[in-house]
């Protein structure tokens, strides 16, 4: 999709898509993930992804757009995973999560979850759980079911999951970790004076962080990559990129790390508004 904050150039072309995907096969990538709402993306993986792949996909079912959730829903929610395996061409994932946590809050929760593990006792995928984006998600997913897999934001900017316990916590009850946002949707690698105004308030603690990065030698790239592969609470990272190229300074970064794990006094508390792009205002 037109994705991101410092995306400049829109939505990739399918020619864009299929060499990177023909590339995080050749370099070994582990992962990929995807979703049943994005846009096309498991239609154009289907059709790319190089045959005989090894990398294990994550998808999501779609959100639920009703305030309730009956068993007709339940069904729904396994048509709708159906028609994603079969779009990505392939009998089985390696992980299905339900997208929105919220969702789990909604009265008939209980048959988004049966949907799920149905998924699992059919074979259409060996992991179960959950997207979330802060404390609040992780402790209704705990009161919901116990998830095989949990997809969490986590950056140099963002610590709450640290800072709270929570990434221990999931480490401890053998719940597999997997990252995302590792750039903030790219606003970490900007220059803070570019940012659009509603980031004002937060640029002098950008630069700070900036600041920290380079007097470890590390460019913003490598001190967003290294801060997070240091943690050992987490077993993935996924990063989004929308052009080959940025795979190759991804790819290349990560081979520069000397496994430091990149930690360091942080310069100040960050408002939680900015570390979740579902609050940002940038018109």
């Amino acid at each position: 999709m037109d994705y991101g904050i410092s995306n400049r150039d829109g939505r990739p072309s399918e020619s864009e898509v299929a060499a990177i995907l023909a590339r995080a096969v050749e370099a070994g990538v582990g992962y990929l993930d995807t979703a049943a709402s994005y846009a096309d993306a498991e239609t154009l993986i289907g059709r790319h992804l190089p045959s005989g792949h090894r990398l294990r996909i994550v998808t999501k079912l779609p959100p639920m757009a009703e305030d309730v959730i009956t068993a007709a829903h339940e069904e729904t929610a396994l048509a709708a995973l159906a028609a994603s395996l079969e779009r990505l061409r392939s009998p089985q994932v390696y992980g299905v999560l339900i997208h929105q946590a919220r969702d789990l809050a909604k009265p008939g929760w209980q048959h988004l979850v049966n949907a799920l593990r149905k998924a699992k006792e059919r074979g259409w995928t060996s992991r179960i759980g959950v997207s979330v984006y802060d404390e609040s998600d992780l402790a209704l997913v705990e009161s919901r079911f116990v998830p095989d897999l949990v997809q969490l934001p986590f950056n140099a900017l963002d610590r709450r999951l640290v800072a709270s316990g929570w990434l221990a916590r999931l480490r401890q009850s053998g719940i597999e970790v997997h990252a995302r946002s590792l750039f903030l949707q790219g606003l970490l690698l900007m220059d803070p004076a570019m940012l659009p105004g509603f980031f004002a308030p937060i640029r002098a603690t950008l630069a700070k962080l900036r600041d920290a990065w380079a007097a470890e030698r590390d460019t913003p790239l490598s001190g967003c990559l290294r801060y997070v592969l240091g943690h050992s609470d987490i077993d993935a990272a996924f990063v989004g990129v929308n052009r080959l190229h940025e795979f190759s300074e991804i790819e290349a970064a990560v081979a520069r790390l000397d496994g430091e794990s990149g930690e360091f006094e942080f310069p100040a508390a960050i408002d939680p508004v900015y570390l979740d792009p579902r609050n940002w205002t940038l018109a």
